[in-house]
């Protein structure tokens, strides 16, 4: 089963089998049934109902409709979103520095409800798989329902706002574990000395502060030696490859700290008086913050990534030939 989704004529694609394979979960949160109550209760799920139109998490890429007991629905000065996790959430909340608005949790026993967030009852470090998490946080309808789970799978039971701030606290201790998974798992694979650009066919692994890269569909990767070679390969794949494959994440390096995270969650500035490798850079970084300060210090316009062309990207070192490969 694969999803499509289009924004401003670049692809995210994604396949829900191999989401399960790459392990997203953290370490202790492999994929597996849950006993609780009667029946058994599997996250994620290899073959979703239909939960959400949203298609993907707002901010790290993966399929909400596969890691639907866990997801949560909210709104900001941006507009309104769906994550696959609380995690994710506040994630996205830290990066634009604001409190989310409306926040609705999807019910772990019963994906297809949501509720209103501060209704909901958590259980908090239960035996059961979280979402981006090193100590899951499920939600359930009722505190009854709740302690029933925790007297099965352990835990403590907890209300939205403590575990919105412990989800939170734990952001910036997760990202390194979150990374060597990746890595660990193949979802991300640091580019060999000998491994040329799909665009230009210089050295990524000489650029570790700009490359990028896709995890395609059939479980290659295709490296960037930049932001600005991807954007241009994104725009027009068949231009650069013969055959181009499908994409299922598109990751670029955070700006200017190194780490790899999915290119749909960050803030870019375009048009800056800092150039990448290949001259004119679209260069990522987490907050929408950092991203301020840096284009009011170097010049530029902080951008979401669905926005940037390669348009805006023109000059420096001749991105116009055909390069196929």
């Amino acid at each position: 089963m694969q999803t499509k989704i289009v924004k401003n004529g670049i692809r995210f694609q994604v396949v829900l089998l191999f989401v399960v394979l790459a392990g997203l979960l953290l370490p202790g949160t492999i994929l597996s049934l849950v006993q609780a109550g009667e029946g058994e209760i599997e996250h994620p799920m290899m073959n979703p109902a239909h939960y959400t139109d949203k298609g993907i998490c707002s901010n790290c890429g993966m399929m909400l409709n596969m890691w639907a007991r866990t997801r949560h629905a909210f709104s900001n000065s941006e507009g309104e979103f769906e994550t696959c996790s609380l995690h994710c959430l506040a994630d996205m909340s830290m990066r634009i520095d604001e409190q989310p608005r409306n926040v609705k949790s999807a019910l772990f026993t019963a994906p297809e409800k949501m509720v209103p967030a501060a209704d909901a009852v958590y259980v908090v470090g239960s035996s059961a798989p979280g979402t981006m998490t090193m100590k899951s946080k499920l939600v359930f309808a009722s505190e009854k329902e709740a302690r029933d789970f925790v007297a099965a799978k352990g835990g403590t039971v907890s209300d939205f706002s403590a575990a919105y701030e412990m989800a939170f606290k734990e952001l910036a201790m997760s990202r390194p574990a979150i990374d060597a998974r990746r890595k660990k798992t193949g979802k991300i694979k640091e580019p060999a000395e000998t491994e040329g650009c799909t665009v230009c066919g210089m050295y990524p692994y000489r650029y570790p502060t700009y490359r990028s890269q896709i995890l395609t569909m059939d479980k290659k990767t295709l490296h960037f030696c930049s932001t600005r070679c991807l954007v241009y390969y994104l725009a027009n794949p068949a231009q650069y490859l013969d055959s181009p494959p499908k994409e299922m994440f598109t990751w670029v390096t955070v700006y200017p700290e190194g780490i790899y995270e999915y290119a749909g969650g960050l803030f870019y500035v375009v048009g800056s008086g800092v150039h990448g490798p290949m001259g004119f850079e679209a260069l990522p970084f987490r907050t929408r913050a950092e991203a301020g300060a840096f284009a009011a210090k170097e010049g530029g316009k902080v951008m979401r990534f669905e926005e940037i062309t390669p348009d805006m990207l023109q000059g420096g070192h001749g991105h116009g030939m055909k390069m196929k490969r």
